[in-house]
């Protein structure tokens, strides 16, 4: 689907650029050499990254053989969170097995491979034991317990770990409690296996940053081939769809859970604002930053979800009152979407003729010409509707051009917003603070720029050097998300639809809305696919219906094949 919509941009931006004259190369290539490397990315030649910790688990490790992991996996692999509970209440499981099976495997394949974990837990294996005790004791705490967790490497946790948001400047950072949603998921018996690696700063970094890459982590790779990562929770994504973790959480101000989910062949629930805390998670844009869930499965991530939800008095959840504590599995039946419509944004004659009069396009070979360019897209998101019919769900077609595009800026509302943010947070964090505001963070890194900050800090800058005012800010926040409620509303509205089937510009994350995306396939050169839907405000529980069907009647992911992804990693030309 991703390809479509950059295939209209792309298409739509040739005609503008071409009505005013305008030619040459709009993306500016060769700009950013090391970014412009081919998949899968080399690391640049620093010192900055950070080493994976396994003395811990030497003993066990040790003891554990090709065999046992080899039996471990045909146990484990494909497994759902309810299966896995299923096979350690039977006994033929358990919560350390299940550990030593992650941490044989992140060794095997993450390690200056697919960078995907950047820290270990040292502790994981002591959490895991105490949780099989309760167990066997009778004590099961619920769908989470004993199940392995990655968390994103800027959700704070009140242990050995690090909290740096993937950034050398916060690694003298020791948070002195856990954030809200940690200590939920270890109240439900979660065990935190490790940080996961990301985009630096929540892909805040610089321009020239590839996604995936931050200086303590190094460079994240997708395990199904030379494909991108996305960002910002790559780490997240790609632990998840290399059998890493059983699930992970990542964050999203803008496209940060569905776009690495998306190219990495996994689930991810991006929440309504307000669902899920913010707790103690390191900002970006706090009108916009969501933590949520990533899972092989959207059973998976409706467990997860489950335990995640709740009304922080230390953050804005007062929107999630009337689901926290929902079981969202409950949501995953046939008879959930008996009732429920999903619109498909098509082009249809009635898109056609708003296209072409916006451009201003007459000419009727050009008009075909950009028909059949278009008709590819229909045919793929029309099939996506079938398999949605298929499986009980209401279809309903609306024209793609009600979806407004490219009327928010981001990027000022970015910078004046991470820069507040930022030292607001590291302000609030009093003397425990390692760094004390924006300004700190770029001076720390320009003392050594080559192993802090590899690509430069473009971003950082440009954020400490902002002219935007507080009132400017204000404007166009209120602006950008009343523009994006507003559009969704109309379609939902009019249309009479409960949830949209595609990536609509990403106009959910400025509206505060919810957005799931599920595998949907891979393309003819194996870049994976996804399908995304959204929702309105609190729609989750239609969200997860919806995908759910799809994802039982597709049957569309397959796991990536981690032996090839080695060898190509190991061609890499340093």
């Amino acid at each position: 689907m991703r390809k479509f919509i950059l295939l209209f941009l792309a298409v739509l931006l040739s005609l503008l650029l071409a009505a005013c004259g305008v030619g040459g190369s709009a993306t500016g290539g060769g700009a950013c050499p090391l970014t412009d490397q081919s998949f899968p990315r080399p690391e640049p030649d620093y010192t900055g990254k950070l080493a994976r910790d396994f003395t811990p688990f030497t003993a066990v490790l040790a003891a554990y053989t090709p065999d046992q992991a080899a039996a471990r996996e045909t146990l484990v692999s494909g497994r759902t969170i309810p299966e896995l509970q299923g096979l350690m209440d039977s006994g033929e499981l358990s919560s350390v097995d299940l550990v030593v099976y992650y941490l044989e495997r992140i060794q095997r394949y993450d390690v200056d491979k697919l960078n995907s974990v950047l820290e270990l837990n040292p502790d994981v294996l002591e959490i895991a034991r105490a949780l099989d005790e309760e167990r066997a004791a009778g004590n099961v705490r619920g769908p989470l317990h004993g199940i392995p967790v990655l968390l994103k490497d800027n959700i704070a946790t009140g242990d050995q770990m690090h909290t740096a948001a993937g950034a050398a400047a916060m690694l003298d950072w020791d948070p002195a409690r856990d954030a809200f949603l940690v200590s939920q998921l270890r109240d439900a018996g979660a065990v935190i296996l490790g940080k996961a690696n990301l985009s630096e700063w929540a892909n805040y970094m610089d321009p020239c940053m590839p996604n995936g890459f931050s200086t303590n982590g190094g460079q994240t790779r997708n395990p199904y081939g030379a494909f991108e990562t996305y960002g910002s929770s790559s780490g997240s994504a790609v632990a998840v769809a290399a059998d890493l973790a059983t699930v992970s959480v990542g964050t999203e101000t803008q496209g940060s859970l569905i776009s690495p989910a998306e190219i990495n062949s996994v689930v991810a629930l991006k929440p309504t604002m307000g669902m899920v805390s913010r707790d103690y998670v390191i900002p970006l844009l706090p009108q916009q930053d969501v933590p949520g869930p990533m899972g092989r499965t959207v059973t998976d991530v409706a467990v997860l979800l489950s335990a995640m939800t709740g009304v922080d008095s230390n953050d804005f959840t007062t929107s999630s009152n009337t689901l926290a504590g929902t079981d969202f599995t409950q949501f995953l039946t046939t008879e959930s979407v008996s009732d429920l419509r999903v619109g498909l944004p098509v082009w249809n004659d009635e898109a056609f003729a708003a296209y072409f009069a916006d451009l201003g396009v007459t000419d009727t070979e050009q008009q075909n010409n950009l028909r059949q360019m278009f008709e590819e897209y229909n045919a793929t998101i029309r099939a996506q509707g079938e398999v949605l019919s298929a499986a009980g769900v209401t279809v309903v077609e609306f024209p793609i051009t009600n979806i407004p595009r490219g009327a928010t800026d981001l990027s000022k509302r970015l910078e004046y917003g991470y820069k507040a943010a930022i030292n607001e947070f590291l302000a609030g964090l009093g003397p425990d603070a390692s760094v004390g505001s924006l300004e700190e963070i770029i001076a720390f890194n320009k003392e050594d720029l080559a192993n802090r900050a590899p690509y430069g800090q473009g971003y950082l800058e440009g954020a400490q050097g902002t002219a935007v005012t507080a009132e400017e800010f204000a404007s166009l926040s209120q602006q950008d998300n009343g523009l994006a409620r507003n559009a969704l509303d109309l379609i939902f509205q009019n249309y009479d639809v409960d949830v949209i089937l595609s990536d609509v510009g990403q106009l959910y994350a400025p509206a505060g809305y919810p957005a799931l995306t599920v595998p949907a396939g891979y393309a003819a050169d194996g870049t994976p696919e996804g399908v995304v839907f959204v929702g309105g405000f609190l729609s989750e529980p239609q969200l997860l219906a919806v995908g759910y069907a799809f994802e039982q009647a597709a049957q569309a992911r397959v796991a990536p094949d981690l032996a090839a992804m080695m060898t190509l990693i190991e061609n890499i030309d340093e």
